[in-house]
This record gives C-alpha cells, sequence and structure tokens, in this order.
C-alpha cells in the first residue's frame, strides 16, 4: 500500500503521513547561549509597546506585561507606547477600550504615544492601519513570499479532520500555494473569497530570547494566514508590521508567545527587517496552576480598585511576580516607589509559570504607613481610599436596614446598630461624615487592607454596639469575673463588673466636654484601669483592667488604640457604652444570683 494520500478536489495535493507532535507551552526547548541571556540595559534608549487586545478587561498579568515594558524604556530615556490590537472584531467587549485608558492611568502608568495622545508613528488602532497591512501583504505577494488561499471553510475543515485522524499536525497542506499569480489574481478581482497565507519554507528559524536563551520550535513553520478573509490582518502579521514601522527595539511579553515567535521572526526574514530584542516572562498562574484569564474577575484591575488597594501598591505586587532586584543594586528592600522601580529595572526574569501569592497585603500597608506619614502622599491616598469605603459603609446600612441589622455572613459577620452619633453626615449628600472618616484613618489607617476588612476591625468605631454584643463577648472572660479586685485593697470582697462600670463611668463624667482628650482621658481614668485585676494560685496579680476597658469601649477583644479610639468616639457615644456595659453586667449578675 502506497504511503501517499491523494485529497480530491480544491485540496488535491499528495501529503505525506507524519507523528504527530504534541507540547506544552511550558516545555519550551529554549537553550540559553554559552553566555547565557543578558540581564543588562540596552545602551540606547528603548522603545517598548503594550499592546492589548480590547476583548476583556486589563488583568494583573496584562498590567505586569506594561510594567516592565514601561521600566524598560523610562530606564534608557526611550519611549513607551500603547497600540490597540482591535483585529478580533467579532470578540471586541464594547467599554473594554475605556476601561483600559481608565485602568492604565489609574494605575500611574502613562504612555508616550497611543491612540488617545497621537504620535509620529500612528495610528495605533489596527482597525485603523488596514490599508497599512495591505499593501505589505501585497509586496509579499508580488516576491512569491506570499499566496492567496481560496479553500472553503468547509473544506480546510474537512483537511484538518483527516489530518488528526492520521495523527498528523492538523496544518494547511499549501493546497493553493501552486495556483499561479495570474490566476490568483484574476479570482480575487471576481470576488471570490480568499484569505492570504505566508508561505513558509517549512523550516522554524531559531528564536533569540533574552530569557530563554536560544529557542528552537518543535514543529515547522506552516504556511499560516496573515490576511483573513474579513481582509482584517491576523495578530502575527498586524504586530510584525507595527512593531517594525512604530520602531519597536524590545517586545517583553508572556510566555505564551514564544511558540509563536519562529513566525515572526519568519515575517522578518521575509521583509528583510531587523527583529526587535524578545523576552518572554512567566506566566502568571492561579493556585491551581491555571493561567489567569482576562476575564476571570477576581484579578481584573478593576476588583483591584474596589478593594482600595494603592496603584503603587499593586505595581510594586505585580513587578515582584517573577522578576527581583539584582543582588548588586545595593539597597534589596522589596517597597519600591515608581522611582526605585525604573532605577532597579533589568532583564533577569524567572523561568516558567509564577504562582500568584497574596503578598499584596504585606505591600499594601507597607505603603500605607508611608504615605499616610507624608503629607503630600496622604492626602492623594485618603482621596483614593475614602470613597470606597463611604461606598462599602452604605452597603451595608442597606443591608441592615433589609436584614434586620444583620451584616452578610463572610463579611461584617454581625449586627451592627446605626452609625455612632460623630459619623452622622451633616447633609444628605453622604452616607458617612468624611470628616470623622479621615479621622478613623488618623487613627488606624495602617491597618487599612480593603474596605471590607477595615470595617470589621473597626466595626464598632463606626456602628453603635448592640446590647446583646456585650452579653455575647462576657463569655470570653466568664472564668475571671467572680475573682475581680482593685489593688492595693487586696482585703476587699471581689468587685462585681457592674459595680466596675459605675466606677469608670464616674471618672469619664467627671472630664469636661472641652478636655476630651486623649492625656486627659488617660491621666483621669488611668490608675483605675491598671488596678484592676485578680488572683490566682499561679500568679499573685493578673492585671485585667485594659481587657475591662476595651470590653466597655468597643465590645471586643482587639481594636487599633483604646484610649485615641475613646476620643474618636467622643464624650457622649462613650458614655453611652458605658452605661450600657454596665446594664449588660447587672443582667449577668442578676441571672446568676437567680441560678444560685
Amino acid at each position: 500500500m502506497s504511503s501517499l494520500y491523494v485529497i480530491r478536489g480544491t485540496l488535491c495535493r499528495q501529503v505525506l503521513p507524519q507523528s504527530r507532535r504534541i507540547f506544552s507551552r511550558s516545555n519550551f526547548s529554549g537553550r540559553p547561549a554559552r553566555t547565557g541571556p543578558t540581564s543588562l540595559l540596552p545602551s540606547t534608549p528603548a522603545r517598548t509597546r503594550f499592546a492589548p487586545s480590547p476583548t476583556g478587561y486589563v488583568h494583573i498579568g496584562s498590567l505586569r506585561t506594561a510594567l516592565f515594558n514601561y521600566l524598560l524604556a523610562k530606564a534608557t530615556g526611550g519611549q513607551f507606547l500603547l497600540r490597540l490590537e482591535d483585529t478580533d472584531q467579532k470578540r471586541l467587549v464594547p467599554d473594554a477600550e475605556d476601561k483600559l485608558y481608565e485602568d492604565l492611568k489609574w494605575a500611574g502608568l502613562s504612555w508616550d504615544e497611543g491612540p488617545d495622545v497621537g504620535g509620529p508613528y500612528g495610528p495605533y488602532k489596527q482597525s485603523s492601519r488596514l490599508q497599512t497591512y495591505k499593501e505589505h501583504a501585497n509586496q509579499l505577494l508580488e516576491n512569491g513570499q506570499a499566496y492567496r488561499c481560496f479553500c472553503t471553510l468547509k473544506e480546510l475543515d474537512t483537511m484538518k479532520k483527516l489530518a488528526l485522524d492520521e495523527s498528523r499536525d492538523p496544518v494547511y497542506n499549501k493546497a493553493c500555494s501552486h495556483i499561479s499569480a495570474e490566476e490568483s489574481a484574476q479570482r480575487a478581482a471576481n470576488g471570490e473569497a480568499h484569505c492570504i497565507r505566508f508561505k513558509s519554507d517549512s523550516k522554524a528559524p531559531p528564536v533569540q530570547d533574552l530569557v530563554y536563551g536560544t529557542y528552537k520550535s518543535p514543529v515547522p513553520v506552516d504556511d499560516f494566514i496573515i490576511i483573513k478573509r474579513d481582509e482584517f490582518p491576523t495578530y502575527h502579521f498586524a504586530n510584525v508590521v507595527d512593531d517594525h514601522l512604530m520602531k519597536i527595539t524590545h517586545v517583553i511579553r508572556g510566555a505564551e508567545w514564544l511558540v509563536s515567535t519562529p513566525r515572526h521572526v519568519a515575517l522578518y526574514d521575509a521583509f528583510g527587517w531587523e527583529p526587535p530584542q524578545f523576552a518572554h516572562v512567566g506566566l502568571l498562574v492561579d493556585q491551581n496552576k491555571q493561567k489567569l484569564s482576562k476575564r476571570f474577575g477576581s484579578f481584573n484591575l478593576s476588583s483591584w480598585k474596589e478593594k482600595s488597594i494603592l496603584p503603587i501598591a499593586l505595581l510594586n505586587y505585580v513587578l515582584l511576580l517573577g522578576w527581583s532586584p539584582s543582588r548588586n543594586s545595593g539597597e534589596r528592600s522589596e517597597i519600591m516607589n515608581m522611582n526605585d522601580m525604573i532605577e532597579k529595572f533589568h532583564l533577569r526574569f524567572t523561568k516558567g509559570d509564577v504562582t500568584v501569592n497574596s503578598k499584596n497585603e504585606f505591600f499594601q500597608k507597607a505603603h500605607l504607613r508611608k504615605s499616610l506619614s507624608e503629607t503630600g502622599d496622604k492626602e492623594t491616598v485618603l482621596a483614593s481610599l475614602l470613597p470606597n469605603l463611604s461606598s462599602a459603609i452604605g452597603q451595608y446600612l442597606k443591608i441592615r436596614e433589609e436584614n434586620e441589622g444583620w451584616g452578610p455572613d463572610g463579611d461584617l459577620g454581625v449586627r451592627i446598630g446605626g452609625l455612632v452619633r460623630p459619623a452622622r453626615p451633616t447633609n444628605s449628600e453622604s452616607v458617612v461624615s468624611q470628616n470623622y472618616l479621615r479621622a478613623l484613618f488618623e487613627l488606624d489607617g495602617q491597618s487599612y487592607t480593603t474596605p471590607t476588612e477595615y470595617l470589621k476591625r473597626n466595626v464598632w468605631l463606626v456602628w453603635q454596639i448592640p446590647p446583646n454584643e456585650y452579653e455575647y463577648r462576657l463569655r470570653e472572660y466568664e472564668p475571671v469575673l467572680d475573682k475581680l479586685f482593685v489593688q492595693p485593697s487586696v482585703e476587699e470582697p471581689e468587685r462585681k463588673l457592674s459595680e466596675l462600670t459605675t466606677t469608670l463611668l464616674g471618672y469619664l463624667q467627671g472630664i469636661p466636654e472641652t478636655d476630651w482628650t486623649e492625656k486627659n482621658i488617660k491621666s483621669t481614668i488611668g490608675p483605675f484601669i491598671k488596678s484592676i485585676g485578680y488572683y490566682s494560685e499561679e500568679k499573685p496579680f493578673h492585671h485585667w483592667g485594659w481587657k475591662f476597658l476595651r470590653w466597655v469601649v468597643t465590645a471586643s477583644a482587639a481594636g487599633p488604640a483604646l484610649i485615641p479610639s475613646m476620643v474618636l468616639l467622643g464624650k457622649d457615644e462613650t458614655l453611652v457604652r458605658v452605661r450600657q456595659a454596665g446594664l449588660a453586667a447587672s443582667d449577668r449578675e442578676e441571672e446568676e444570683c437567680y441560678y444560685h
């Protein structure tokens, strides 16, 4: 039996069966040159680009790619370009382009040339460059390095199915490559549907990559499409033409594009152009080792904005996913502002997939702490964070109304009262006093990570405490409540919790409203609070006064600085809480007497 197979009709040509080649995107055969990929920056200004497709929204993987290209341009005194690759018209998301500009600007990245700012090599939107692609495709047609393919979709599906059945690579079989130039031009002039394919010599050219060294494709380059039937270019063709015409010197992109780069190099060779320097960086994957998608909402920039992460904290976070400062760069602190990133940037990247981690909270706290200590940055930070915090408070107030005061499971998780008095707005345009939120940030801004987590930590500094919350928290202290003493009166009988709240109330009532300051509160109640404790066999005296005060003021065991919290709440709200705590203590004591 002959080893040749003959396909009849338009696809008529002889093909040899081949063993099917299967390879994974993570199994690259790239081999560094003997000297290894360089990490040194170029000695001349680099022109780089970020070229997203508006078929989805910006996620942290694409933000990282944009940041790498931005830093390389800025570190070398070059230019950073934004280009929209919108040739896949069927998959465009209507608002993706506007969101792209908005998200990148929010993140702190700007571009020297782009669709919205113009530049000498525009237009910077591929759908506006169709004539340019047509001219360059015609150039390849004229020199015999491309040809028109008139195969119908049905014929192509048949060819693909046959190849798979015979365990061959499902690549195009060059059926139309033998049509003469005259016949091809005439059929196109007659309106016959067609695409344009690059005529490959099958041998994949090697790729010089700054990360993987010399990469050699495990499969030959097929006759891939460069102009589709709708006359739009494919990504492979448009990005090569655009990068050359826009004088791009370096292309940093995800490693998934490495297997396609031999096609791009083949096109550069066909045109006689010098390719840019390529650097294919490891892909970001989630904890399940799945590639991040631009449609994976939890990683979209919008979701990070809603969590109120600082833009510089997010940039710092994504920069260190597959990159780290050089050991020779002196200060190796992971906390970097934009100037630090530019100064320390190099081209040594991690090979292989990079799993996203949860260090975003670490960077958020670090940058927040730094920004809140600097007056200029402080106002910028507050302007960024307070709107989301106000919005979150509004949502919880609405939930309270609809669900009888309960926060949803997994969020606040407690029954909340109305807003505390000083947090109530003075106008109807806001759900909460902005001055109060600013004061809350002064007190505990350094613990901020997300609106929800911040409100969980400070829930009783925003909302009034329901009486049953005091009773619930008393269960934690049950073993010591009947052993309480006040030093140095060690011979006195145990003091009841309600008696302690009464004494505390008396001290606080004696402080004038105008003197309700941290210093005065501390000097007035400090000795009394420090004297509260209990005895045990293990230790002569256990100090318990500050736990007592925290229970009284916030009905909790942890939170921000206690006396500054009392200043924030104000005298009236604090006294209300002392009285509530006293009633809860009395109820417990009456119940205990009843059962005894």
